[in-house]
């Protein structure tokens, strides 16, 4: 779950109007990086999934910028995301390469997301607010929008946004950032799970559950549902790793 939300405050002063053009200009131009950077990220995820990109290869800047005809920084941006997500390492000094998949610590990973998704969950259906109930019925109508239009990307969006939304209705601080940041690592993962025959639809019918059992309070059923969505993720996953090319299933210790 590897989105970043930036809040700025509207500007003051009778000089606003002189000054909207140019931040317009600039603020097309944040939205046309944050697109490249997200063609750059995707692109190499797939390539990094399918084998194409194998563990310790280096990952050149300018050839990147040049095979997606874009200047080095959306590049540089969506390497700091892969970075980020344990897809790719940096060594000190030298240049990014593409991390072994660790499978085990990976395993590890989604168990531990699975419970505290789950106790997300139960704390939600306890504590939610009509407001944010409300939120999480849009977020599913935008759904099944998304999913009946065939939109994989927005669809992926969209199962973000009701996953946070999700988070943010324990009004535990300590339990959403916890969850978010192993969310985060776990996000190029969980949206490869989506593109599984069948997955999308699947993944829209249990968020549709999740709804029906938080709106009636049915706390522990929720805990137990949503421990179960995410470990599903896990087992998809651990079907392609069972299919991958040797080159991905390099561990840590066979990478060193």
């Amino acid at each position: 779950m590897q989105s970043r939300v930036a809040e700025s405050s509207p500007s003051n002063g009778a000089s606003a109007g002189k000054i909207a053009r140019p931040r317009g200009r600039a603020k097309a131009q944040d939205t046309k990086k944050l697109t490249q950077c997200e063609i750059v990220r995707s692109a190499l995820e797939k390539d990094i999934f399918s084998g194409s990109l194998a563990p310790a290869t280096p990952l050149d800047e300018d050839a990147i910028a040049r095979r997606f005809s874009v200047s080095r920084t959306p590049v540089r941006e969506a390497l700091l995301q892969l970075i980020e997500a344990g897809l790719v390492e940096k060594p000190s000094r030298q240049r990014a390469v593409v991390a072994p998949l660790d499978v085990r610590r990976l395993i590890q990973m989604f168990e531990t997301l699975s419970e505290l998704e789950a106790i997300c969950a139960r704390l939600a259906t306890r504590r939610i607010t009509p407001q944010e109930r409300e939120a999480l019925s849009v977020i599913q109508r935008a759904s099944d929008a998304a999913l009946a239009a065939g939109d994989d990307e927005e669809f992926g969006r969209q199962g973000v946004r009701f996953h946070v939304t999700l988070w943010r209705a324990t009004h535990n601080d300590v339990l959403f950032e916890t969850t978010r940041n192993l969310a985060i690592r776990l996000n190029p993962f969980r949206m490869f799970q989506l593109r599984s025959d069948g997955r999308q639809v699947a993944n829209n019918e249990d968020h549709k559950t999740l709804l029906t059992l938080i709106d009636a309070g049915k706390a522990d059923e929720a805990y137990t549902f949503m421990r179960g969505h995410v470990t599903v993720q896990g087992d998809v996953l651990a079907e392609y790793i069972s299919v991958a090319p040797r080159p991905v299933l390099q561990t840590q210790a066979e990478y060193a």
